[in-house]
Formats: structure tokens, C-alpha cells, sequence
């Protein structure tokens, strides 16, 4: 019992992380930083905690040809791309919205590994993919975390998030090198988010230092804490297994909407509740149907 309740305690600590995260990118926003430049500067900081804690713990990232294609997939692709999407949408769009996002990434990955052949889907996960796309399509609409239809555009862009996470999903597969302790492909995967987040912004004119020091200390308290989220969430990935991690969705979906109520004082409408239940239905029917035989090479 003890052990359970404390993945289920990392389990709950990571989604409040990870649905804090948004937010506090869009208060960094407000105050004037740029998209690309609060995700450069973030995963920076969260980098040199995961390397830090490698390099104490004897796991260095390696750098040959196999891992740093592993490392590009993830990090440009599910951070430093997602980020963009997300932190671009979100200076318009309120963050509870993004929050029932975020499961989709799950259920996006479902649809890709079955085109791309990498694992058969089977009826209830299609189903789930189906019945979680209604509920974000439902969130969506005016009267649930969408206010005002004018913010539709922002919240289609922030939709490319989770297929940023759904790709990068799909590449870690096709990608993987087997041996590598989780924490030293967390570290390389973040590295690489950094410096694809870095040159991303350069061109755009995103790069920046925060303007003031309070801003600076928010900043880095984001990457403190995003890297503290990729040590517990890979703790649990070994410990705890897959799927009881996957659970995590459901965690950064509420406390999501909650971050929301708090720092931007944002009321989901009524078919919020409607919305996020058939989210949830849809994560339920993919998690907890029957593993799928993969597909012969």
C-alpha cells in the first residue's frame, strides 16, 4: 500500500505539473515574452536539472548517430513544436481549453500507430479515439472552455499540440534504442528540445531575457519544475508501469482547468462538464481495452 500511494502521489504531482505549465507560460506571455522564447528558456532550465541528476546518478546521455535521432524526434518534435503551438495559441485562448486538449495526444497515438502499422487498433480503440475526438470537438464550442467563437483560429492552433505529442509518440517507437536508462534518453530528449526551441526563436525574434527579476524567477521555477515532472513521469514508467501512467491525462486535464480558475479567474461554460466526461469515456476505452497484437515485420 505504501508504495502504490506514492506513484499514485508522483502520478498526481506530474499532471498538476504538466496542466501548470500552460499557465504560467501564458502569465510569462502577458507580462511580454514571446512563445518560442519562454519554451527555449524553460526547457533549458529543465535540461540542466535532468542532466544534472544523469550525471550524479552515472547516466549520461549518449550522443551516437541512433540516440541523437531519438533525442531530435522527441524533443523538436513533442517539445519544442508543441510548445510553439500551444504557448501561440494560449496567448489568446484560455488556458482550461488546452487542458482538454491534452488527452487527445493519447488518442491521436492510437489512430497513427495503426496507419503507420506499428499496432493494430482494434474496435473499443477506435471507439475510444471517436468518442474523446467528440468531446474535444464539444469543448471547443462556444458555451464550454471556448468563451467567444472569435478565439476559435487560436484554439485550432493549440490543437496542433497534441499531434505534435501523438508524432513524437510515433518516433520514439520507430526511433527507440533499446539499454538506455530512462533518465539518460529524458536528458538528450530535453537537451534537444532546448536547442530546437533556441533556433526556432532566433530567426523569429523570440529569444529574449525575462524583463524583470520576478519574471526571471517565474521562469525558472517552470523549468525547475518541468524537469521534476520528466524524473517522477519516467519513475513511473518503470515502476509503475504504462498504463497506470497513463493515467496522468485525466490528472493534467482537471488541475488544467482548475490552474485555470485560479490564475486567470476562467469559468468553463456548461458543456464543459459534457465535454470532459466523453474525453475521459474515450481515454477509458483505449487504456483498458485489450492490448493489440502487434503487427508482423
Amino acid at each position: 500500500m505504501p508504495r502504490l500511494l506514492l506513484h499514485v502521489f508522483a502520478m498526481l504531482t506530474v499532471g498538476a505539473i504538466w496542466a501548470l505549465t500552460p499557465a504560467l507560460a501564458k502569465l510569462l506571455m502577458q507580462a511580454g515574452m514571446r512563445p518560442l522564447g519562454v519554451a527555449a528558456i524553460s526547457a533549458a532550465v529543465a535540461a540542466c536539472v535532468l542532466i544534472l541528476v544523469g550525471l550524479a546518478r552515472g547516466q549520461v546521455p549518449p550522443v551516437d548517430r541512433a540516440h541523437l535521432l531519438q533525442y531530435a524526434g522527441g524533443g523538436v518534435v513533442g517539445l519544442a513544436l508543441a510548445h510553439l503551438f500551444a504557448f501561440t495559441g494560449l496567448q489568446r485562448a484560455p488556458a482550461g481549453l488546452f487542458a482538454l486538449m491534452v488527452p487527445l495526444s493519447g488518442l491521436l497515438t492510437v489512430v497513427l500507430f495503426a496507419l503507420a502499422g506499428v499496432e493494430r487498433a482494434g474496435a473499443w480503440r477506435w471507439l475510444g479515439a471517436l468518442v474523446g475526438l467528440c468531446g474535444v470537438a464539444l469543448a471547443m464550442a462556444p458555451g464550454a472552455a471556448l468563451p467567444d467563437a472569435s478565439m476559435l483560429p487560436w484554439a485550432a492552433v493549440m490543437l496542433l499540440t497534441p499531434v505534435c505529442y501523438a508524432v513524437a509518440n510515433l518516433l520514439s517507437v520507430k526511433l527507440a534504442t533499446r539499454g538506455t536508462p530512462p533518465l539518460a534518453q529524458a536528458g538528450g530528449t530535453v537537451v534537444c528540445a532546448a536547442m530546437g526551441a533556441a533556433l526556432l526563436a532566433w530567426p523569429l525574434g523570440h529569444l529574449g531575457l525575462p524583463p524583470t527579476p520576478g519574471l526571471a524567477a517565474l521562469l525558472l521555477m517552470q523549468g525547475v519544475l518541468t524537469g521534476l515532472a520528466y524524473l517522477l513521469y519516467f519513475h513511473l514508467l518503470v515502476h509503475a508501469g504504462g498504463v497506470f501512467t497513463s493515467q496522468t491525462a485525466y490528472v493534467i486535464t482537471l488541475a488544467g482547468l482548475g490552474w485555470g480558475f485560479l490564475l486567470f479567474a476562467e469559468v468553463p461554460g456548461p458543456l464543459t462538464i459534457p465535454a470532459a466526461l466523453l474525453i475521459f469515456a474515450g481515454l477509458a476505452l483505449v487504456t483498458l481495452a485489450p492490448k493489440p497484437r502487434s503487427v508482423s515485420r
